[in-house]
């Protein structure tokens, strides 16, 4: 056995370093056993030590923090179906601060928004690990839940107190995310979804300088000062870079460097920038879509009772603190599945829904995949009189007592009840699933004039359709798949 030392510097937030004479730290001892020829250290940050769960907090932080401004439009799906979408109301625009902070007493990470309208403001507290956050490492998508939500009624658009929130977050590019909001009712029924499309304010940097000069630490901070330890143990156990023997040139380097840079400008010309497509059913429904899914799996938590154990035996006890720190935020297991996503539309109010998932490596897809067949209750597709942002499709899936709303780019998949741990017969315990997906499209070919405005019925008779002048619209989805207990089984995106 060999001992170590580490040295943790506790940095308290400040203006500026000189106005320090000094800095507090403390000693920590830490034993690591000793095989040759190498080290087997055990580095540990302040509060997570997966590597996932810090790939998520960065991906989190460095995506979200900033100040946003954007409007939402939230309206109700009542129990009635010949009713169909009611009381439908906008927003006052607002601007909302978020930032991801870390709560040192707790040891827990906390996503922090302070929204502003009007003269008015509110302001939210999210924790990582009470609100059963998703995170996609890759882009900083997000989902999450919690019980009685404290939310301004002038955002969803109600003054009734909700029981149950579900909240999906897509990012779209560097600048814009879109946002849905899925509330029930304290009878456990569909009560409210509200759809929120929000733009980066470009003076971000400097806002969050002079907001950021209080007492508490930031993900960034946290992240900085663990790669500063990481270093320091590199340093004391020899497996740190040394000095001389980079045997890269600077010549190498500048080519490295060129060939990056003008691979993304081909990338930039050969793409565009995707930004929100005004979708219609007539869209979807106009071919399969091919896609991957990324599956974060709890593996410890059982979809079905049957997953459970048959009963026999002592009673099973609550989960010790390992199970339940392997429950955790990040603690999933990562899956990539092939996925094709087809709807069949006969022009009328009949729709069906088929999924066909491929071969998957690691964890497999735990939502529905069987066909659901459907009614179109409202379709504003084609409704001149409303501009394309603001038009809806309403299908009621009545089979899986579920429904789909499209308004302009984005859509909602969620159940009409919430199920968890129901005795009813006529609605019983069963996992539940909800899905948040954006249409997008290359920002270079929407604005081409041929396909501003294309009259299906004109230009198909004369043959001057171009197929290849059409819109590419891609769909990006995040989805979670509840056990029948109100666990979170599955993130997918």
């Amino acid at each position: 056995q060999f001992t170590t030392l580490y040295l943790y510097l506790v940095l308290d937030r400040m203006i500026s370093w000189p106005a320090k004479s000094c800095l507090p730290f403390f000693l920590v001892w830490e034993s690591f056993s000793f095989q040759q020829p190498q080290f087997s250290t055990r580095r540990s940050s302040a509060l997570h030590s997966g590597e996932q769960t810090m790939e998520a907090i960065q991906s989190l932080a460095e995506f979200h923090d900033g100040i946003w401004e954007g409007q939402a439009t939230s309206f109700s799906v009542t129990q009635d179906v010949a009713a169909g979408i009611v009381h439908r109301v906008t927003s006052p625009k607002y601007k909302k601060t978020v930032k991801v902070g870390v709560d040192m007493q707790k040891k827990d990470f906390k996503l922090i928004e302070t929204i502003a309208w009007e003269d008015k403001f509110s302001s939210r507290e999210i924790s990582t690990a009470n609100s059963n956050m998703d995170v996609d490492a890759i882009d900083g998508s997000y989902s999450l839940d919690m019980s009685l939500p404290s939310l301004p009624s002038e955002m969803i658009g109600t003054d009734k107190l909700p029981q149950f929130l579900v909240e999906h977050c897509i990012a779209m590019n560097d600048n814009e995310r879109a946002r849905c909001l899925v509330l029930y009712g304290m009878d456990q029924a569909l009560m409210r979804i509200v759809f929120c499309k929000e733009t980066r304010i470009k003076e971000k940097e400097q806002s969050l300088s002079s907001s950021g000069t209080g007492d508490s630490l930031t993900a960034a901070d946290l992240l900085e000062m663990q790669s500063d330890v990481d270093r320091l143990v590199d340093k004391l156990t020899g497996q740190g870079e040394t000095p001389g023997k980079n045997t890269v040139s600077p010549e190498d380097r500048l080519g490295a460097l060129q060939n990056n840079v003008s691979g993304k400008q081909d990338a930039a010309e050969g793409q565009g920038l995707l930004r929100m497509h005004n979708a219609n059913l007539f869209e979807i429904t106009s071919g399969v879509w091919l896609g991957d899914l990324i599956i974060r799996d709890l593996p410890f938590i059982p979809l079905l009772p049957n997953e459970r154990g048959q009963g026999f035996g002592a009673a099973q006890s609550k989960p010790t603190g390992k199970e339940s720190s392997e429950r955790g935020f990040g603690k999933w297991s990562i899956g990539v599945q092939k996925s094709a996503w087809r709807w069949m539309w006969n022009f009328g109010e009949e729709v069906r829904q088929i999924v066909d998932s491929g071969r998957a490596m690691g964890a497999e897809f735990a939502g529905p995949t069987d066909a659901l067949p459907g009614n179109v209750c409202v379709n504003e597709g084609f409704a001149r009189r409303i501009p394309k942002e603001g038009r809806m499709v309403y299908v009621d899936w009545s089979s899986d007592d579920s429904v789909t709303v499209l308004s302009g780019s984005m859509f909602i998949h969620v159940p009409r009840y919430l199920t968890f741990n129901s005795n009813s017969k006529t609605r019983p315990s069963k996992p539940i699933f909800t899905e948040f997906g954006v249409f997008s499209s290359n920002s270079d070919v929407v604005a081409s004039p041929k396909n501003v405005e294309i009259d299906l019925d004109k230009d198909a008779e004369g043959g001057n359709v171009d197929i290849d002048s059409l819109p590419k619209i891609a769909c990006s989805k995040i989805s979670r798949v509840y056990s029948f207990e109100g666990l979170l089984k599955q993130g997918c995106s």
